[in-house]
């Protein structure tokens, strides 16, 4: 009986009756190019899967093989990503992928503008990209601060909150990067930093404005000719924990941890919830769930926020997702999600069906 339950430990443990390593590990960011080949930055380099489905590690070896933050595509189907600090540019040469940086300094932290062979960033949490390619990076206040002291304007949201609901500050601002490679800290007319709060992910609108998801629990708009901030759904900063997910007209809705943010072509805002695994969408005035039917725990098993669990595909609101992170769309308006724990890349159709596209 022993020799059994050893011979048993040594199959399990040379991967005989295991399960085979995925090939899509803790994917968390996704871009698609104009020939519908899904990119997607996993714990480990970036891959490359084909619309039949052929996947190619990109970077699995070199100086490439890293975690990336964010990944976005411009018109001619360049990628960028950045590892916090760094921006890269990836794309093909003589049918191999290459990635050069393209903006930072790795020695130094500052607040610079200009040209990116001068120009500084400090710490990179987000980037987008608009229809005109050019970048937007959200990038650390705290260590510049100094540099802009009380110059600026931010959302009153934070401000306006109870203390006890609030948690803690965290300030930004955004850069942006033109076509010509001039890097732009973005002021008002009047120059003053536009400065936001507690910014998880941003995307650009039609109308060249940011919309981003805050840590406040709700999504959010600025203007950036007016250096306005406006909520589009939520109710900032209502509860710092036992969050509710309730869906309906924007103005009572109530989301849970919006976090990874997209705008279709048809101007629709597309998030992901990262902890009650769900795929939300607002438009039309209100906020329903597109995909994600995963039972939200009580409170009283999770003061932050937390959902079951699952991994099945089929109708969209009987879907299950594992913490489902980066999104993009192909050309036939298919949403391709990145569902990070679960180590697969799920696909939901414009028909209203989940598959799993990769795993």
């Amino acid at each position: 009986m022993k020799f059994f339950v050893l011979l048993i430990g040594l199959f399990f443990a040379n991967g005989l009756f295991a399960q085979a390593p995925s090939r899509v590990p803790e994917p968390q960011y996704i871009a698609v190019d104009s020939k519908d080949n899904v990119y997607v930055a996993v714990k480990y380099g970036i891959i490359r899967i084909t619309p039949d489905g052929t996947l190619t590690n990109l970077t699995k070896s070199g100086d490439l093989d890293r975690t990336w933050t964010n990944l976005i595509i411009d018109s001619k189907d360049s990628l960028y990503a950045n590892d916090g600090k760094l921006i890269f540019k990836f794309g093909f040469e003589g049918g191999k992928f290459v990635g050069r940086m393209f903006g930072g300094d790795q020695w130094s932290y500052k607040l610079e503008d200009g040209p990116l062979a001068t120009a500084g960033f400090n710490t990179i949490d987000a980037m987008a990209i608009d229809r005109n390619d050019s970048i937007y990076v959200v990038d650390s206040f705290d260590k510049i601060k100094d540099t802009i002291g009380a110059n600026f304007v931010t959302d009153p949201y934070y401000t306006a909150a109870p203390a006890k609901t609030r948690g803690h500050q965290n300030y930004r601002v955004i850069r942006k990067i033109d076509t010509n490679g001039i890097v732009t800290t973005l002021k008002t007319t009047d120059g003053k930093y536009i400065v936001p709060n507690n910014v998880y992910s941003i995307a650009i609108d039609s109308s060249g404005s940011i919309i981003y998801a805050s840590h406040g629990r709700f999504i959010g708009k600025i203007d950036l000719t007016a250096g306005a901030f406006s909520n589009i759904a939520g109710q900032p900063y209502k509860r710092q924990y036992c969050p509710v997910y309730t869906p309906g007209p924007v103005a009572v809705a109530e989301l849970f941890t919006p976090e990874n943010v997209i705008v279709n072509k048809s101007g629709e805002i597309i998030y992901a919830d990262q902890r009650s695994y769900r795929i939300v969408k607002i438009a039309g005035g209100k906020v329903s769930t597109l995909a994600g039917g995963n039972i939200i725990d009580p409170c009283s098993q999770n003061i932050g926020g937390r959902a079951q669990e699952g991994n099945k595909d089929g109708k969209a609101l009987t879907a299950l997702f594992y913490f489902p992170k980066g999104m993009a769309y192909d050309s036939k308006g298919n949403l391709y999600i990145a569902d990070m724990f679960n180590h697969s890349i799920r696909k939901l159709s414009p028909d209203g069906t989940v598959s799993t596209f990769a795993k």
